[in-house]
């Protein structure tokens, strides 16, 4: 596929700790995406996509 992608995985102690872990990343989640967007231009035009999220989603989509 040519992708890479990030995966974080944290074990909290308790449901309280999983909470307060979940409520401090959620603000991060929309500057990292914008950090990881892909180039804006490929291959000499312009990609209008934000994300490889989408890119990512068609390069996997196994319907006939």
């Amino acid at each position: 596929m040519g992708c890479c992608c990030l995966q974080v995985t944290f074990q909290a102690q308790s449901i309280d700790e999983a909470r307060f872990l979940y409520d401090q990343l959620t603000p991060l989640t929309p500057v990292m995406l914008a950090l990881s967007a892909s180039s804006p231009i490929w291959r000499g035009y312009l990609a209008d996509i934000d994300c490889r999220w989408n890119a990512l989603c068609a390069m996997v989509d196994d319907r006939t």
